[in-house]
């Protein structure tokens, strides 16, 4: 049954969240030609309209893309869980843990794909603009003198990753336990949640220690998933309010 939840979480997703990432690629390929092409001109234009008009698009696209990625986390948590269809979720023959991890994994696998079609599209444009730039040998030999460093920023992507969804989860899990002024409430759940953070780090100085940090950053962490799944755990399944 929570394959199914998982499975449920990409079916009812509307398909123009994949055309937005689709206009995304289009687009940076249209940004690295035209930006090819008046590189090789002998003359340059004083004004290159059109890049910069495509440069402007694409940087809309990629704002909306980090919008639309957020809405969806929102509404398929909010939605499927504390509004009307959540009379039919809390039915089902699933626990509050399954329900909750199905909309993470799915939440966590959009995120991931938007973060790849970022870097894949900056690959395309610097690919096009000058196909050599890219050395995956000189790549190579980077991965491997910094593996370590790689390798911790890869656990602190994701971890955050995950901590940043389940901020998510439990400001809309606190805003629901009112009756009045629920989104509003949820809004000022997760800001508080986050200035409570940035106060706790306000005073951390590691200088040039990028792995301390990074080392420091994964077990924070570590310790929010915690917090935020069982605070969100702990209201759908005691204090569950639904409209």
């Amino acid at each position: 049954m929570f394959w199914n939840l998982v499975r449920y979480e990409f079916k009812n997703v509307n398909k123009w969240y994949l055309a937005l990432y689709g206009a995304v690629l289009a687009l940076s390929g249209l940004i690295g030609i035209q930006a090819k092409t008046y590189n090789n001109l002998p003359i340059k234009e004083s004004q290159p309209i059109l890049l910069v008009f495509l440069a402007l698009v694409f940087g809309g696209l990629m704002i909306t893309l980090g919008i639309s990625t957020l809405i969806l986390i929102i509404r398929r948590f909010k939605g499927s869980v504390y509004d009307r269809q959540g009379y039919l979720t809390l039915t089902l023959p699933v626990s509050e843990h399954q329900i909750i991890l199905a909309k993470l994994l799915g939440a966590f696998i959009w995120s991931l794909i938007s973060s790849a079609v970022l870097v894949l599209s900056i690959y395309i444009i610097l690919v096009i603009i000058e196909p050599n730039s890219v050395d995956f040998l000189a790549f190579k030999d980077l991965f491997q003198q910094y593996l370590d460093s790689i390798s911790l920023s890869l656990i602190s992507f994701i971890l955050s990753t995950v901590a940043g969804i389940l901020c998510i989860y439990l400001a809309i899990s606190i805003g629901q336990l009112f009756n009045e002024y629920r989104t509003a409430l949820a809004v000022l759940a997760y800001i508080v949640i986050h200035v409570v953070l940035g106060f706790s780090d306000l005073f951390l100085n590691f200088g040039t220690h990028y792995n301390m940090m990074l080392t420091y950053e994964i077990f924070k962490d570590l310790i929010l998933i915690a917090v935020f799944y069982l605070g969100t755990y702990y209201i759908l399944k005691n204090k569950v309010n639904l409209q």
